[in-house]
């Protein structure tokens, strides 16, 4: 049994994705060569070496990856054994539709491409029932994640209805299979207004929601299907992350989340109407907003870092962004545990509209966490400034 520290358990994932040796397009392609190649069980590897023994004692970490782009067939059960023997979790299985699919996937118009993302579908949630069924943590359930990057579309007409109908049909046939699936498996959606098309089928957590509604109202169980929530996306689309996760929370219909954001704080750059920034996550009052919600409610997900380094980060600046990250939640997590921000102050502060001392409790609250994040991640010992 793993050292806590005295503090409870805290579940949180880091992405295969992350770790690339650069974005191309506009940026270089080329600013971290030494993650070139990386195999599946060679991210597997950096995770045990670099982040594990750099994160707080009570961390339990996670590992997510990309089926068809990272992971294949081939290599699946090779990697659950390694994740198995390093002591990491499997979190999210994605399909990588996104880089197979460019005329919408499950809901192409073409009905050879729709019936080919079926497919593609169906063999990665297989995969996630089968061969990495054992790296998948019995307290804390691995989620199939439909990312919607495929399902765009640039000419709005008429047959829209239908593309979403086509969404339902595959979701629907996904839900019901993983619902018989022997490990404890759950589908997600994760909502996004638009990249990698000008719009996306599913732009907001409320379409997710309607979406659930339909297929419950159809029959189906959807006890193990909802919302991937990132926070980033939220923002991208101009709405507020603490209302899009509050919505989804009264539904009890958050599957997993993925706790990055656009910025937009200040100090970063970013926020509605950019490409998808994809900062890791630092105290601000909207985190300690929704990890408060979270910590109050049923959740028992996964925290995933679905983060990208910077364009000019080298490969030790990639590790240290991500630790940085975790260290940030766990001292958010930390000071909520202990009753800070006081909640019961705060509310009786909004009774008689002193909102004024409300700002002043969660800036406070916020400089907190960023102290204790500093020694967190201090004594982390720091690879490296590349």
């Amino acid at each position: 049994m793993m050292d806590t520290g005295g503090y409870p358990p805290r579940f949180q994932s880091v992405c295969r994705w992350t770790f690339n040796p650069g974005r191309g397009g506009y940026v270089p392609a080329d600013t971290r060569p030494g993650f070139a190649g990386m195999t599946a069980t060679g991210f597997v590897g950096l995770v045990r070496d670099l982040i594990a023994p750099r994160v707080p004692p009570n961390t339990v970490l996670g590992i997510a990856i990309h089926y068809g782009a990272e992971l294949s067939e081939n290599d699946a059960g090779r990697f659950a054994e390694a994740a198995g023997a390093s002591g990491l979790a499997l979190s999210m299985l994605s399909p990588s539709a996104h880089q197979h699919f460019a005329y919408g996937g499950l809901a192409s118009a073409d009905p050879a491409e729709r019936d080919s993302a079926r497919e593609f579908a169906r063999r990665a949630l297989a995969l996630l029932a089968g061969p990495l069924s054992t790296a998948v943590s019995a307290r804390c359930p691995a989620v199939l994640d439909i990312w919607n990057g495929s399902l765009g579309y640039d000419i709005p007409t008429a047959s829209l209805i239908d593309r979403l109908r086509q969404v339902d049909e595959a979701v629907t046939e996904l839900v019901i299979a993983a619902s018989s699936s022997g490990p404890v498996l759950k589908v997600g959606i994760e909502p996004k207004p638009s990249e990698g098309h000008p719009a996306l089928l599913l732009q907001t957590s409320s379409d997710v929601l309607a979406l659930r509604g339909r297929l419950r109202a159809a029959g189906v169980d959807v006890s193990r299907f909802g919302l991937i929530n990132e926070f980033g996306h939220s923002e991208m689309a101009g709405l507020d992350p603490v209302q899009d996760c509050a919505a989804a929370l009264l539904e009890d219909a958050v599957v997993h989340i993925h706790a990055n954001s656009q910025g937009w704080d200040g100090i970063r750059l970013g926020g509605p109407g950019k490409y998808d920034v994809d900062f890791g996550l630092a105290p601000s009052a909207t985190v300690f907003a929704i990890a408060g919600m979270l910590s109050a409610s049923s959740y028992a997900g996964w925290i995933e870092h679905d983060m990208q380094p910077r364009p000019y980060d080298g490969e030790a600046r990639c590790v240290d962004r991500v630790v940085k990250a975790i260290c940030n939640w766990e001292a958010v997590m930390r000071l909520i545990d202990s009753g800070v921000p006081d909640l019961a102050a705060m509310n009786e502060l909004a009774v008689s509209r002193r909102t004024l001392e409300i700002e002043d409790m969660l800036r406070d609250a916020v400089a907190r966490a960023h102290a204790m994040s500093r020694e967190l991640y201090g004594g982390s010992e720091a690879v490296g400034r590349g």
